[in-house]
């Protein structure tokens, strides 16, 4: 377990609007306001499609990570993740992960890592900027070599 005390900047709220690609304009929502670290603590909204780490076949060993991805259209649903500064491309990485439910599926439920997401009524969030300690991903031995949250 790793922990430490976060000073905390300013609270952003932002608003995506149909047909808004969600990850870029989360990015982008960071540059305007020069946001290099934090937390999204709440993600809400409907969507057109989302694409999920996930499979729709079963799997032989659930330990690893999956390399599988799904896209699930019409949903609406919440999330939350962590953005972190990624000094190679000058911008922050955006870590999310959300539960959605497929409209004319009656509600039937996707969740997990999003890869990518268009708005299609509105996606709300809460940007929470982090001043201290600086927030790093690293590869991780024990999850299978994922990158996990570490702070310097």
């Amino acid at each position: 377990m790793i922990s430490r005390e976060l000073t905390t900047g300013r609270r952003i709220g932002v608003v995506l609007q149909a047909g808004d690609d969600v990850i870029g304009s989360i990015v982008e929502a960071c540059r305007q306001h020069d946001v290099r670290q934090g937390y999204i603590p709440v993600f809400l909204g409907a969507f057109r499609s989302v694409r999920l780490i996930a499979s729709h076949e079963p799997i032989a060993d659930p330990e690893p990570p999956l390399p599988a991805a799904v896209e699930v259209a019409y949903t609406e649903g919440i999330g939350s993740g962590s953005l972190v500064w990624n000094e190679q491309t000058g911008t922050p990485t955006v870590h999310l992960h959300v539960a959605v439910g497929a409209k004319d599926r009656a509600g039937l439920a996707a969740a997990g890592h999003l890869l990518a997401a268009t708005t299609h009524y509105t996606v709300e969030l809460v940007l929470e900027e982090v001043l201290a300690p600086r927030m790093v991903r690293v590869a991780d031995s024990a999850a299978h070599g994922l990158e996990n949250l570490r702070f310097e």
